[in-house]
């Protein structure tokens, strides 16, 4: 999907109009869902979506330039998540105590929702490793975080999920991850 993706934006950077959808459609379920994971808000989530492909236009030539432009625009949604939560009254210094405010369980539209058990940050994690595929070391550079504590979260996140399949039945989702 990677290289669909640098195609999408050489092209776009070109100045082609129509890689924009296919970016769209490559992209948009991913970010909207690893801002939803972040902020809780559907209708925010979908604003920071637009905004990104707002960014993503304006900034093809400089993406399709890049070795892994996925990453960067991951954390552009990281980033611009945080924005929308400061500007709409989350009184919050750093990272950390966002996602203390974040951590509440939500239902997802397209994630299980035996996720919703994990802490925020865990969840973060895991969706950016196992859902979207990103490798260890790239979820640490996309959270601004050190390696170690990505894997921690997924060996926490494992744990969680491992003891919730003991006790609820679980979900494929944590057959996948326990192993």
């Amino acid at each position: 999907m990677s290289h669909d993706i640098t195609k999408a934006l050489t092209r776009l950077a070109n100045g082609e109009i129509d890689p924009l959808d296919e970016l769209y459609d490559l992209l948009s379920a991913r970010i909207f869902n690893y801002a939803r994971s972040i902020i809780k808000n559907k209708e925010a989530a979908e604003d920071i979506v637009h905004d990104i492909f707002l960014r993503v236009y304006g900034q093809a030539t400089k993406l399709a330039k890049m070795r892994n432009p996925e990453a960067y625009i991951m954390v552009a949604t990281r980033n611009l998540t945080y924005d929308h939560m400061k500007r709409s009254g989350y009184r919050s210094s750093t990272l950390d105590e966002i996602h203390n405010v974040a951590a509440a369980p939500m239902p997802y539209d397209s994630l299980p929702d035996v996720l919703s058990i994990l802490p925020a940050n865990q969840r973060e994690t895991v969706y950016l490793h196992y859902v979207c595929g990103f490798t260890q070391k790239d979820v640490a550079k996309i959270m601004s975080v050190p390696l170690v504590t990505v894997k921690w979260r997924c060996k926490k996140a494992k744990q969680s999920l491992h003891a919730y399949y003991q006790t609820e039945g679980g979900s494929n989702l944590c057959d996948i991850l326990i192993q």
